[in-house]
């Protein structure tokens, strides 16, 4: 079956014209990662009929437009969709990630999400996926290459599954000038056939990280990249996110490291300065203090090769650039004539703010663990397919906007915490969570055996929990108190 070919259905009734009626129970508004997650739970364990409307040429969402050298930052074993592993699950052996789980490429995204499509989505006959298509005002969607309208009845929801997502480096809008020099997105910086005298990063997030790495990787000698860094961000060592028995005992030591250092925080800079004695978060500079979070992994090997770039700019944000001359909101540089400018500004990310996620006839998807979209999504149509009211599903599921801020740590994590109480506190769910593959917490219980350390770890953990759940709400109200 074509991708892009609307499948024949029983719900699908040509209305005149160019107009198509569709009869469908749940009405997704996006393809992205989350909406494949959602929809993959609800075939699972409903027998609803689920309609697509996808913007994309393809499912996968921002993974379609994204750079050729893009990876994930998390394993790929707590990626994607709950029915489907995605790739071989096994471990790097090259680069700055060996001996870790493996990190999906792009492409390999790209490729599970349209191979789910053809080989379980639309055979299933319970999905309709509409690409290239808009939704407007009035409901309807129209496909942007035919101009052919869809109108829609829906018996249950409708589900906002893209209002999360930003801008991708090939599509974002600039917030500064340019004039007179080249500045070019990652994915024209991989199809390069010359070198340049000097290649300036503009921003210092994960798209900064990834760019710089690929550079060192390619040869690029360290004193030939300045990297302009507006925020220092909190980094996450990534070998406390890993499945497999053997990295059991990472994971615990983790959690146990986080709670002590909360409980013995008097407030947020000393808990940071804790969380960074136990290894718990890791920074690019010793000198520089951190005043970002986006949930951003590296190795620590990946961190090494990172602090090879002496020149890192710290003057704020880009305003504008001109031959020789780049002006910064805290003063200005002048890179060598013929630098080559790689724009890594955008924001992949949008938070929404008081959005509850079950209403009537509308779901609004929403991370309820901290930084883990896909699982989130899943665990929500699991949620929705439960016999229960929208205020009984809104009290297990608590939005936790995305992270920008280093503030933004203690009140996310507190909100993720008492989601994961109020989870293990009911049966139904309980049990789906120890099934679910893309629950990295039911993964760490899932030792075939467990060592002493680890036994004494878990005894530790459960005195530390509630001291330790005290402490964080202490900590996010003062947050919330400076916010006011």
């Amino acid at each position: 079956m074509d991708l892009h070919t609307v499948p024949t259905h029983p719900r699908l009734a040509q209305t005149g014209g160019q107009t198509v009626h569709h009869q469908t129970d749940y009405l997704l508004v996006g393809g992205g990662a989350s909406a494949m997650a959602f929809a993959d739970t609800l075939l699972s364990e409903t027998d609803a009929h689920i309609t697509i409307v996808d913007r994309g040429h393809s499912p996968g969402g921002h993974w379609n437009s994204a750079y050729p050298f893009v990876r994930l930052h998390q394993p790929s074993a707590f990626y994607g969709v709950a029915s489907r592993a995605l790739g071989e699950q096994q471990t790097d052996t090259l680069g700055g990630n060996a001996g870790l789980n493996e990190l999906a490429t792009g492409a390999e995204i790209c490729g599970y999400f349209q191979s789910l499509m053809h080989q379980r989505f639309l055979p299933s006959g319970r999905v309709t996926y509409l690409p290239n298509c808009e939704m407007a005002e009035d409901g309807t969607a129209r496909c942007l290459i035919s101009g052919a309208r869809h109108s829609f009845d829906i018996a249950r929801k409708t589900v906002m599954t893209c209002l999360h997502s930003g801008e991708t480096p090939r599509n974002h809008t600039r917030a500064f000038e340019v004039e007179g020099v080249e500045c070019v997105t990652p994915s024209a910086l991989a199809e390069r056939s010359e070198p340049a005298a000097q290649y300036v990063i503009l921003g210092g997030g994960k798209t900064g990280m990834d760019v710089a790495l690929w550079l060192l990787g390619r040869g690029v000698e360290a004193a030939s990249i300045t990297w302009i860094m507006p925020r220092d961000a909190w980094l996450l060592d990534r070998r406390f996110f890993q499945p497999g028995e053997e990295f059991n005992d990472f994971r615990m030591q983790n959690t146990l490291n986080e709670f002590e250092a909360i409980i013995g925080a008097p407030d947020l800079d000393a808990m940071f300065d804790r969380l960074e004695a136990r290894g718990n978060l890791l920074r690019l500079d010793s000198d520089v203090r951190p005043t970002a979070y986006k949930c951003a992994t590296v190795t620590k090997a990946e961190l090494n090769q990172l602090r090879e770039i002496r020149d890192v700019v710290r003057m704020g944000h880009v305003e504008s650039i001109s031959p020789g001359k780049v002006t910064l909101a805290g003063g200005a540089i002048a890179p060598p004539k013929g630098a080559l400018y790689i724009d890594c500004t955008a924001n992949g990310l949008t938070t929404l703010r008081d959005t509850p996620i079950f209403e009537p006839g509308k779901i609004t998807l929403q991370p309820v663990r901290v930084c883990q979209p896909t699982f989130s999504a899943a665990l929500i149509a699991y949620l929705e397919s439960l016999d229960r009211d929208d205020a009984a599903k809104n009290a297990l599921c608590i939005p936790i906007p995305y992270p920008s801020s280093a503030e933004d740590w203690a009140p996310m994590y507190f909100t993720g915490y008492q989601n994961h109480i109020a989870w293990q506190q009911d049966p139904a769910l309980k049990a789906w969570l120890k099934s679910c593959r893309l629950d990295m917490a039911s993964a760490a219980r899932r030792p075939a055996e467990v060592s002493d350390a680890a036994r004494a770890n878990a005894a530790s953990i459960r005195q530390s929990f509630f001291p330790a759940m005290v402490q964080l709400k202490k900590l996010a109200g003062s947050v919330a108190a400076r916010d006011e």
